[in-house]
């Protein structure tokens, strides 16, 4: 067989891949903006139900079995980068909070303290873990062939994550999960790690929650 007979089919896969990963990850989860009523109370069904999509290609194409993906081991030496960002940035969006949205500072845990330790300990997983299994593990290892670069890479996945939470109709949303994916994009293609870079989407989805500003991100805001 002839190179060009080989090369033809593989650019033709690739664009198709393209196509694929744009419909997917930048019009269609956008585009759920605008039956975002009817969505409402069930994005977290349908997130549920990605994932396990997700999770089955992965192992059918077996890179869930990746060590790095689910190896603890690669948390310890993150705990310093992570905390080192968080503790100064948390800081500052407490008193931002504070000063532009005085009634919703701390209003989870001081109005419905038993609701909000439930969420706590349920968001990072039936949440985060899900989520950075879409956008992180099962976006790089499909798509990840198709960017010229590593920091393309990264860009564009984060926007991707942000393009999602324009379901929510509210710039604060779009803006926070455009930078929060930025981040996790960039933990996840340092670490390849789906614990370390869920622990740290956790860590910021529950300071959120509880500082006020999650009520940005939750679907009950949707009249």
């Amino acid at each position: 067989m002839e190179e060009s007979q080989v090369v033809m089919p593989q650019r033709f896969g690739r664009i198709l891949r393209a196509l694929e990963c744009g419909v997917f990850f930048y019009l269609l989860p956008p585009s759920l903006y605008f039956v975002r009523h009817h969505l409402a109370f069930r994005v977290g069904a349908l997130v549920l139900t990605v994932a396990a999509l997700c999770m089955l290609y992965l192992i059918r194409t077996g890179a869930i079995r990746s060590g790095a993906l689910w190896s603890p081991a690669h948390i310890r030496p993150r705990i310093g980068p992570i905390l080192t960002l968080f503790l100064p940035v948390a800081f500052i969006l407490v008193v931002l909070t504070a000063l532009f949205l005085p009634s919703s500072l701390f209003v989870f845990p001081r109005q419905a303290p038993r609701i909000w330790f439930v969420t706590m300990v349920l968001y990072p997983i039936f949440a985060a873990i899900p989520q950075e299994l879409i956008f992180r593990v099962f976006f790089f290892a499909r798509y990840g062939s198709l960017f010229p670069s590593r920091p393309a890479l990264v860009f564009c996945n984060g926007i991707s994550f942000g393009l999602a939470h324009a379901f929510y109709g509210n710039w604060i949303a779009l803006t926070l999960s455009t930078i929060g994916g930025l981040l996790f994009a960039y933990r996840y293609n340092r670490t390849q790690s789906l614990l370390t870079t869920s622990l740290e989407h956790g860590l910021w989805g529950d300071f959120l929650f509880t500082v006020g500003i999650g009520r940005f991100l939750y679907s009950g805001i949707i009249s």
